[in-house]
């Protein structure tokens, strides 16, 4: 299977559509989410959903209801089906919390799913809420599972130092997925300094761990944008540095521990060049990361327009279509039989 990214979700006014990224699957047209669901009931209201994580071609999403409770949907764009979960009680901002979708596709020795449409898609799904309230306080992790009828017990994700209790706001809510563990990128203390650290939860025990991202110095410049994770399509997890200047996107990965611990050194593995369309002069333009999967990395430039950046050639591609983006945006990627 060989993923592809077909889009990305956000806002437009007040509704929630889909972009399409070059060569997309649904066309070159921005499609508004609820036209995906055309025997919803009205009261889901999803063309007002705000997008929250995607993966192997489900979508989570917030449904708007006015009550504290929060409310969440996961939609499956391709069969058009959307399933509700429980409301969950909170007690914090739903934006400051991070997101995780798993599949039986994060599974591959489970033999005993259900047959799912369509193929490579199952319709079995379970969903993790993470809560970091702030600084000097634990990371409260909910989860919920297909077929269950509410949400399991809340619980503290902890590990053997408790380092988890000193991690601040989490940077990207919605967490990179691979081999079943979702990983947030989280600013903690460390040794009195703050650092990035990611933090692993793995799908079946909820257990949670945290490392630090160690990199030598020589290998990112001083002016650079703060990483973003991603993950290769052999499962190796990745950090995306985008630099200036000379608009460079270093990919690191990381070393081998000998040590047996969390924490290890991470390592320049090679070095993409940008190449701007023509129209575009590199003094004038200043990129933001905002999202990557399938091998193309979305940048935002500093007048709020849209680029879809290919990993591999460094080429970038102008998504004219999708106007000024100033919002956050969820990546929505598609398997496809190679």
């Amino acid at each position: 299977m060989s993923m592809l990214l077909s889009g990305f979700f956000t806002r437009k006014g007040k509704l929630t559509c889909l972009v399409p990224t070059p060569g997309s699957v649904f066309g070159p047209t921005t499609l508004f989410l609820g036209s995906f669901f055309r025997d919803a009931p009205r009261g889901l209201r999803l063309s007002r959903a705000t997008p929250l994580a995607a993966h192997h071609g489900l979508l989570l999403v917030r449904l708007p209801y006015s009550d504290p409770l929060l409310h969440l949907a996961v939609c499956n764009l391709l069969a058009g089906t959307c399933i509700v979960l429980p409301p969950l009680e909170s007690s914090w901002k739903y934006g400051d919390s991070g997101y995780a979708i798993f599949t039986t596709a994060d599974r591959p020795s489970s033999c005993d799913e259900q047959p799912s449409w369509p193929p490579g898609y199952s319709a079995l799904f379970k969903v993790l809420v993470i809560c970091c309230h702030g600084y000097h306080k634990p990371c409260i992790l909910h989860s919920f599972s297909y077929g269950e009828a509410r949400w399991k017990m809340p619980t503290e994700i902890v590990c053997e130092s408790t380092k988890l209790s000193i991690c601040g706001s989490l940077k990207h809510p919605i967490a990179v997925v691979c081999h079943g563990t979702a990983h947030w990128l989280v600013w903690c203390k460390s040794t009195d300094v703050y650092r990035w650290h990611i933090i692993d939860v793995d799908a079946e025990t909820c257990h949670g761990s945290l490392r630090e991202i160690v990199i030598p110095i020589q290998h990112i410049l001083p002016v650079t944008y703060e990483p973003q994770l991603s993950v290769a399509h052999d499962g190796t997890l990745l950090l995306l540095y985008l630099q200036r200047p000379g608009l460079q996107l270093k990919i690191c990965v990381q070393q081998d521990n000998v040590k047996g611990d969390n924490d290890g050194r991470w390592l320049c593995s090679r070095v993409v060049e940008l190449k701007l369309p023509t129209s575009i002069q590199a003094q004038e333009m200043y990129l933001t990361p905002l999202g990557e999967k399938g091998g193309t990395l979305l940048v935002k430039d500093n007048w709020m327009n849209v680029y879809a950046v290919d990993l591999k050639t460094g080429v970038m591609k102008s998504l004219a279509s999708c106007g000024q983006i100033n919002r956050k945006i969820v990546p929505f990627e598609l398997y496809w039989p190679v």
